[in-house]
């Protein structure tokens, strides 16, 4: 039985690995994080209140509606060939708005497919951040819990692909909490005002 268990073990590690290499340690991915990956820029040193600035910003904005897990992927499918050929002015924050909304139709039920396409989702997106160093933002809605408290929507299986999550929240003003940072404390929270 415990030949049969490690034979099964060994094909299904020998097929992870041919579809996601490199796998990296995690002075690896360290080192790669301190290379490679940069707080991202403006493209200005000074102030965005500068009106040419914004308008150079907005105009390098490219919006697209997505209203289902099948659309985005497939637009991230198409997004790849286009990170790889890219010169020139590249793309450098890719914005996911309310994932939790074209996820949660197919995660109800009992079945584990809309799960399997969450985390499918969740892995492409960071493969794309880590393989073309751009910033992935991915925003989640919060949904009530027991108790009455707020939960993230995607909950558990979803916890665990963000390398940071940060909650943003309107009780006693707004405020921002920091609640998994590879470099950070969780816990961390500040205030912020947007005009």
């Amino acid at each position: 039985m415990c030949t049969f268990l490690q034979v099964g073990i060994t094909q299904v590690l020998s097929i992870i690995d041919c579809q996601h290499q490199p796998w990296l340690n995690g002075l690896e991915l360290l080192e790669d994080a301190e290379q490679n990956k940069h707080i991202l820029s403006s493209g200005c040193e000074r102030s965005l209140g500068n009106q040419k600035v914004l308008q150079r910003v907005l105009k390098s904005i490219e919006c697209h509606s997505v209203f289902d897990i099948f659309t985005l992927l497939d637009l991230l499918h198409q997004l790849k060939p286009n990170l790889i050929s890219q010169t020139g002015d590249r793309v450098q924050l890719l914005i996911v708005d309310s994932i939790s909304s074209l996820i949660t139709p197919i995660l109800g039920g009992g079945g584990s497919h809309g799960r399997a396409l969450m985390i499918y989702a969740g892995s492409l997106l960071k493969k794309l951040a880590h393989e073309h160093n751009l910033a992935v933002l991915v925003t989640n809605h919060m949904v009530s819990g027991e108790g009455g408290t707020h939960k993230p929507a995607l909950g558990e299986s979803w916890k665990s692909i963000p390398h940071v999550r940060l909650e943003l929240s309107r009780e006693h003003g707004s405020n921002m909490c920091v609640v998994r940072h590879p470099c950070m404390a969780s816990g961390k929270a500040v205030t912020f005002m947007i005009p």
